[in-house]
């Protein structure tokens, strides 16, 4: 029988839980507890100290821009397959996956919560709480994600354990007590933390900055002279002048104002050649996170030059590439918990929201290609229906509605005996 902290796990291991858990994460502890070493699972789990690489601009704009991006977009829950299927707009199971998960958190930042995660650890834990029916009452995120520890025991099944705040290992649990996103692995269940993967990249972004910051308050940018086609006869009054510019330079002296005697006029200094090769190195730093994370540079505000259709088609391959593999991943995880038969999806149509012209011009050529009714177009645009809005476009050159069983009489009205075979 499988034992952590005297809780018996038989459906998990028939062996000791040191010969499960890697022995150089563990100790035992006089009372038999199981105790781990959060630095160890930091270091082969997650990054050290993700805080670090958040304070990186570039890392920070990339986290947010994704999680928000995703975090704005509808889940829509669904009954049935195929002709059967129709959307559920109320419920206990509505409320938790499409609205409220838990009580600290709607679903706009439990998903937000889930890239977020993705981002940092590879990975996305949630406890996942069940009635006496077995049934989802609610799914709460584990507030430290690089405590979670995935394994496999000699049978080949996957348990997680978790790192309690005091250090002790907790519960084991199995994936039916679980709500895990994973990003790509190795071994089917050990996660790959981006930021371990791309360390070295981001303490040299870290550094870039840091030599940035002195090149702003101690360098040559931060300097400036002071000039004058005139001759100081007088040493007093030019010390004097120095002090009062030395006064007025920096963050102390937004308040002084410099008074220039013997025609001085201020004069910045040029960038040198170092400075300038630092400036470029960070721009391609920056181009090299947006990588990691396949964040389009113009997401981030490096690019400013892109014509709209540029942006758009870009906009489009973020969609396909990046967010969508994440979506994909979320709806799978969800639709496993629900009950046979239900299933959540992302209302991808809601990316476009935040463009209402490319949206209009999406739905607009759904409708010319007879995909949507009228009243079903107006609902994707948050339009309320209008009566005899339930026609089908069945002719793109002059967009004429009508039904399905009226195509053949209206295309005889339309093209007489010129009607193409």
């Amino acid at each position: 029988m499988y034992k952590i902290l005297g809780r018996e796990f038989g459906t998990l291991s028939t062996v000791e839980p040191t010969e499960t858990v890697e022995r150089s994460m563990t100790s035992k502890a006089s009372d038999g507890s199981i105790l781990m070493d959060l630095n160890d699972i930091a270091q082969k789990y997650g990054p050290n100290d993700d805080t670090l690489a958040a304070r990186i601009e570039a890392v920070y704009s990339c986290w947010r821009d994704k999680s928000e991006t995703v975090g704005q977009i509808p889940l829509k829950m669904y009954s049935g397959v195929g002709d059967d299927r129709k959307l559920v707009e109320s419920g206990r199971d509505h409320r938790i996956f499409t609205q409220k998960p838990n009580d600290f958190q709607n679903i706009n930042q439990f998903i937000e919560n889930i890239i977020i995660s993705l981002e940092r650890v590879g990975a996305f834990y949630a406890y996942v709480e069940r009635n006496d029916n077995d049934s989802v009452m609610s799914i709460v995120p584990f507030k430290d994600q690089t405590s979670i520890v995935p394994n496999m025991d000699i049978n080949g099944n996957v348990y997680y354990t978790h790192v309690k705040n005091n250090g002790r290992l907790g519960d084991a649990y199995d994936l039916e007590n679980l709500f895990v996103v994973k990003g790509f692995t190795v071994d089917g269940f050990t996660p790959i933390s981006p930021l371990r993967q791309t360390e070295t990249n981001l303490q040299i972004a870290r550094s870039q900055d840091e030599n940035y910051k002195e090149t702003q308050t101690q360098g040559i940018t931060s300097q400036m002279g002071l000039k004058t086609e005139q001759t100081f006869q007088d040493t007093t009054a030019r010390d004097r002048l120095k002090d009062d510019f030395r006064k007025a330079r920096g963050p102390n002296g937004v308040r002084e104002i410099p008074i220039f005697e013997q025609g001085l006029t201020p004069v910045s200094l040029k960038l040198t050649p170092q400075e300038v090769e630092l400036l470029k190195q960070r721009e391609f730093t920056v181009n090299r996170i947006c990588r990691t994370f396949r964040v389009p540079l113009h997401r981030v505000g490096v690019q400013n030059t892109l014509s709209k259709d540029n942006v758009y088609v870009l906009d489009e391959a973020y969609m396909r590439d990046s967010l969508n593999p994440a979506m994909v991943k979320i709806e799978r995880e969800m639709s496993r918990l629900m009950r046979t038969g239900f299933n959540v999806v992302f209302d991808r149509n809601a990316f476009y929201e935040g463009s209402p012209w490319r949206l209009i011009e999406h739905v607009e050529k759904a409708v010319k290609g007879g995909l949507l009714t009228i009243n079903e177009a107006r609902k994707i645009l948050g339009w309320p229906r209008i009566d005899g809005g339930d026609v089908f476009a069945i002719d793109n050159n002059n967009v004429v509605y009508g039904f399905w069983k009226d195509l053949e009489a209206m295309q005889a009205l339309i093209y007489g005996d010129n009607k193409s075979e």
